[in-house]
């Protein structure tokens, strides 16, 4: 049976748990469910619907409010907000076409992510974080690291002390002005469009002749998203790191809000050693209706290398607070298989993981809504999870902005000096030029957003 086959044999189960568990919540009162032929509110089977999965495969389906009048909510999202526990803020919803867009990598934007590199910094200038290639900035030559000073004219931090920064950039044209590494600034015009974004950022091989002193051949792999659509990604930065023999790779999940668990267990199969082959590398764990889903072999995340398999003495892994779900998992996962270096700030905290549940029921190609409650914890093959408050670092360092990835970045320098003495290197210096802080001058990250990190997979056939 192919994986999609055995993925639609697990959607009829869910749709018979659920259709069988409707009938025993409506034989209670104080447990109403939406009735979902009711012809005077339009969502009824929707609600209908939600309200039953809800009530199944959540994680907290005990908690469930049972009290909910579902009839005056007017819309899906805010029907399934009133379902949520108190402790979850991690499930969420989407539209249809918004998760077919998000699988796909296709957005409307300018290709930028913009920050500000306040921790240990203290510099409230806005930075890029990274640039997309083939946007409307990568082919004005905006790199990582160059400060946005104006858009239209106007100073940066005028529209942000003034709070209209998001509803100018937000603009579907803007003009911008840059000041780049040197200090030299730039003007141009740029149009949000739809762009492709791709699964990473970058990947490089350094060597002896980029590092003097450096003892062999080390990767570095700076992983954006674990996109399912696009495992030839890991693959061909795979391939190209085994053709250059290195020996250690810098896995950078800085900016990594997670993904599928299928683009998980591949690289997880590419950089764990020989010793770890066929060791679990994570484990689901479901509420009490699931439990027996626990030590299903389709649950398990178990090592299997492959062809292409990396050779590797250690791996670093590089986090900040924007490191969430799928990241997590991997981390946590290899720590107990192979030597881990953590670097970097403590991660997001989202040790749990969601089904990707379509509205219609089963409807994976053109669904109208889909679903990701929190079904699972993840834990790792000595049992370690429920990490709430993130994963801590074994090296702390702030994340560098003034520069692009590569050689100059403090991350990769920092790491490289201990590849080659086993120390890291002091704190870098704060910048003589940074923006000083002010009340409500502080941006709003990606991963300050209500639905970042995700961790989701398919559910077990039976």
């Amino acid at each position: 049976m192919t994986r999609n086959s055995r993925f639609k044999a697990s959607l009829i189960l869910i749709s018979f748990l659920i259709a069988s568990f409707i009938p025993v919540s409506c034989q209670k009162d104080d447990n109403p469910n939406p009735d979902p032929n009711d012809q005077t509110d339009p969502l009824a089977a929707i609600k209908s619907y939600t309200y039953a999965l809800m009530n199944d495969i959540y994680y907290w389906y005990k908690d469930v409010p049972k009290n909910i009048n579902a009839k005056p909510i007017k819309t899906v999202q805010a029907y399934f907000d009133t379902l949520l526990v108190a402790q979850d803020r991690w499930s969420w919803m989407m539209t249809g076409q918004e998760y077919l867009n998000s699988e796909a990598g296709v957005s409307e934007s300018y290709g930028i992510s913009l920050g500000q590199p306040i921790d240990h910094y203290n510099d409230y200038g806005v930075r890029v974080r990274y640039v997309h290639p083939n946007t409307p900035m990568s082919e004005n030559n905006v790199k990582r690291g160059y400060q946005l000073t104006h858009l239209n004219g106007t100073a940066v931090s005028t529209l942000i002390s003034n709070g209209t920064f998001n509803s100018v950039y937000g603009q579907k044209t803007n003009q911008f002005t840059f000041k780049k590494h040197d200090g030299q600034s730039y003007t141009f015009t740029a149009t949000a469009r739809v762009i492709n974004t791709r699964s990473y950022l970058a990947k490089m091989v350094f060597t002896a002749q980029d590092e003097p002193g450096l003892p062999h051949n080390v990767g570095y792999f700076n992983y954006l998203s674990f996109k399912a659509t696009m495992l030839n990604d890991i693959d061909e930065a795979m391939a190209m790191f085994k053709a250059a023999n290195i020996k250690e790779l810098i896995l950078d999940l800085r900016y990594n809000g997670g993904g599928d668990s299928r683009a998980t267990s591949l690289l997880a199969n590419y950089i764990a050693p020989l010793s770890a082959d066929n060791k679990l590398l994570a484990r689901r764990e479901h509420n009490d209706r699931y439990r027996s889903w626990d030590f299903d072999s389709e649950t398990q995340t178990v090592v299997k290398r492959i062809a292409g398999s990396l050779d590797l003495n250690r791996v670093y892994i590089l986090t900040t607070k924007g490191s969430a779900s799928a990241s997590e998992v991997l981390l946590n996962g290899l720590k107990p298989l192979m030597s881990v270096v953590h670097i970097g700030s403590t991660t997001y905290g989202k040790p749990n993981g969601m089904y990707v549940l379509p509205y219609p029921e089963g409807n994976y190609t053109s669904p109208q809504y889909v679903f990701l409650p929190i079904c699972f914890f993840s834990v790792n093959s000595v049992g370690y999870g429920h990490y709430l408050d993130g994963l801590i670092p074994d090296h702390y360092r702030p994340d560098d902005l003034y520069h692009d990835f590569g050689l100059e970045d403090d991350w990769i320098k920092a790491t490289l000096q201990y590849v080659k003495t086993g120390t890291f290197p002091a704190l870098p210096p704060k910048p003589q030029t940074a923006f000083p802080a002010a009340e409500g001058m502080k941006l709003k990250v990606e991963e300050e957003s209500a639905d970042w990190g995700v961790y989701k997979a398919t559910t077990p056939a039976k």
